[in-house]
């Protein structure tokens, strides 16, 4: 659904394509500013996958919540970066700690959407640029997760490497400029080997551990 959703936009389909207007004079900068607010709240979300996944919790229920009080986050305190600035990293109910982390990822995500925008972004071709950009965008926010759940556990969950595995293949066909490659198949293929020898060098790693 996603590589779908992804595919339509780089064709320029849609009811933003439809309206006639032309999206080439939306000025760069504002792209920009959308893409980062778009990854500060992404990251939001990351933080709730990086500290539930470990613990085998759903990502999606319950609510936010402070895990001392049990408060419920209503949706005016859980604005990434401001709210934990405005209550200094404390719960509002409560008064426990809020890890800096959590401002951290947000920031981290933000700025790595708003880096993929600056990277592929192009107002003369905005939803090609945009499916680049936010294939790139999925890519980090993955390793982003990957990363802190790692630091903390010393594990990388399976939702994170197989679920990018497939994600990374299906972009891979949908976008294969994204392997300069000049068709879907070659672009499918190219990701294919690259997951191989990412997977292989992996192996490499761990073998070599062990001894």
């Amino acid at each position: 659904m996603i590589g779908a959703v992804i595919h339509l936009l780089a064709a320029g389909w849609g009811p933003w394509a439809a309206s006639g207007l032309d999206w080439s004079l939306v000025p760069f900068p504002f792209w920009a500013a959308c893409f980062f607010v778009l990854g500060c709240v992404v990251g939001s979300f990351l933080n709730v996958c990086i500290h539930r996944m470990p613990l085998g919790m759903s990502v999606v229920s319950p609510p936010s919540h402070c895990p001392r009080c049990k408060y419920a986050i209503p949706w005016y305190l859980n604005i990434p970066l401001v709210t934990w600035l405005w209550l200094g990293g404390k719960c509002r109910n409560c008064g426990a700690r809020i890890s800096v982390r959590y401002f951290a990822v947000e920031l981290l995500t933000g700025t790595a959407f708003l880096g993929c925008w600056l990277e592929f972004g192009n107002t003369e071709h905005p939803f090609y640029a945009m499916a680049m950009a936010m294939a790139w965008a999925v890519f980090l926010s993955g390793l982003i997760v990957a990363t802190f759940i790692d630091i903390a556990h010393f594990i990388i969950p399976d939702e994170i490497t197989l679920g990018g595995l497939a994600t990374g293949l299906a972009v891979s066909f949908l976008l294969p400029g994204l392997h300069s490659a000049p068709s879907h198949v070659l672009g499918l293929l190219r990701g294919a080997l690259g997951a191989t020898v990412g997977a292989a060098v992996t192996y490499g790693i761990l073998r070599f551990g062990k001894l």
